[in-house]
C-alpha cells in the first residue's frame, strides 16, 4: 500500500488505539475475570461458579428487580416529557425560548454529588417538599426510608436530571423537519395535536429510538 493511502489510517489510529485500550481490553478482561476466583493469593479458573452464586443471591435479585421497575417507569415518563417540552420550546410563538431551553438543560450538567445532596435535602422528613405538602394537610411522606417511596424518589431525581438532555436532542431533530409538511397539513385543516402525532412523532422515530436505547443503558447502570 502506498504512503498516500496510509495517511487516513494514521489519522484514525489514535482513536482506534484508545478504543482498544480503554473499551475493548477492559470488557474482555472483565469477562475473563468473571470466570476466576481468588485462591491462595492468586486467581484460578472457577468456571460458572461465580454466576451460579450470583443468581442465587437474594440481594442481587432484589436489586435487579428494583432496577427494572425504575427502568420501565422512569424512561417512558422522561422521554414523553422531553418530547412534549421540545415541541413546546420549538414553537415560534413562545418568547424567551433560549432562556427556557438553557433552564431545562442545566440539570444535565449538574454534578452527580450536587444533585444527590439537593434531593436528599428536599426529600428528608423535615425537607421542603414535606413542609410544602403539610400546607395542604398531607402527612409527611417517607421519601428516603420507605421502599416504595425510595424508588419514587429515584425516579423523580433521574427524570429531573435527564429530561432536559433528551429534550435538547429532540429539539435539534425538530429543526430538520421540513416546514412544508406542517404547511401542507395546515391547508388540510390539521390542528396542532394532529400535526404532532402525524408529522412530528413519525419524523422523530429514529431519534426516539436512539434516546430510548441510551436512556435504557443509563438507567440499567443505576444497578
Amino acid at each position: 500500500m502506498s504512503r498516500s493511502k496510509m495517511i487516513p489510517y494514521w489519522f484514525v489510529a489514535p482513536a482506534v488505539i484508545l478504543f482498544l485500550c480503554f473499551t475493548i481490553y477492559p470488557i474482555i478482561s472483565s469477562l475473563l475475570l468473571s470466570f476466576q476466583k481468588m485462591d491462595g493469593g492468586r486467581y484460578v479458573f472457577a468456571g460458572f461458579a461465580n454466576y451460579i452464586r450470583l443468581f442465587h443471591d437474594s440481594v442481587f435479585l432484589k436489586a435487579l428487580y428494583n432496577t427494572f421497575i425504575i427502568l420501565i417507569i422512569q424512561v417512558p415518563i422522561m422521554l414523553i416529557l422531553a418530547l412534549i417540552l421540545a415541541s413546546a420550546l420549538n414553537s415560534q410563538l413562545l418568547k424567551l425560548r433560549g432562556f427556557f431551553r438553557v433552564g431545562f438543560f442545566m440539570p444535565a450538567v449538574t454534578s452527580l454529588v450536587a444533585y444527590s445532596i439537593l434531593f436528599s435535602i428536599l426529600l428528608q422528613d423535615s425537607g421542603l417538599i414535606n413542609d410544602f405538602l403539610g400546607l395542604f394537610g398531607i402527612h409527611k411522606i417517607p421519601w428516603l426510608t420507605d421502599p416504595f417511596w425510595a424508588k419514587v424518589s429515584i425516579i423523580l431525581a433521574l427524570t429531573w436530571r435527564w429530561t432536559g438532555y433528551n429534550m435538547v436532542i429532540y429539539l435539534a431533530a425538530m429543526q430538520n423537519i421540513p416546514e412544508e409538511l406542517y404547511e401542507a397539513a395546515s391547508l388540510d385543516g390539521a390542528g396542532r395535536i394532529r400535526k404532532f402525532f402525524n408529522i412530528t412523532v413519525p419524523q422523530l422515530k429514529p431519534v426516539i429510538l436512539f434516546t430510548a436505547i441510551i436512556s435504557t443503558i443509563s438507567t440499567l447502570q443505576l444497578f
